[in-house]
């Protein structure tokens, strides 16, 4: 390893509307009186392989869903991509091709 490395993963809480920041690599989302909806930050902002995970807590039968930015697509739509399903633990990890889609493993719930 090399003095540059940087093992650890900033992580974040949010319970309303927010965009993933340079700084976020693990969200977690408590979606309380409404559906939550984050937005991603344009595919070409960030290096290509760059990515985000996003979880979404059982504690309410909201959802979360992730927005694009701009053009820009998630897993080659425009529409929004659900995180897992309302009052379920859900998670989807999320990556940039560093152009204008963010590439999706799929969600797991």
């Amino acid at each position: 390893m090399s003095g540059d490395d940087d093992i650890s993963w900033t992580t974040r809480s949010a319970t309303a509307a927010t965009t993933l920041t340079a700084n976020d690599y693990v969200l977690f989302v408590s979606p309380g009186a409404a559906t939550v909806v984050i937005t991603v930050p344009l595919a070409a902002s960030v290096p290509a392989g760059r990515s985000y995970i996003i979880r979404r807590d059982a504690t309410a039968t909201n959802v979360v869903q992730l927005a694009r930015s701009g053009a820009d697509t998630i897993n080659g739509s425009a529409s929004n991509f659900a995180v897992g399903s309302a009052g379920a633990i859900g998670s989807a990890e999320i990556y940039s091709d560093g152009i204008s889609d963010w590439k999706s493993l799929g969600t797991s719930v």
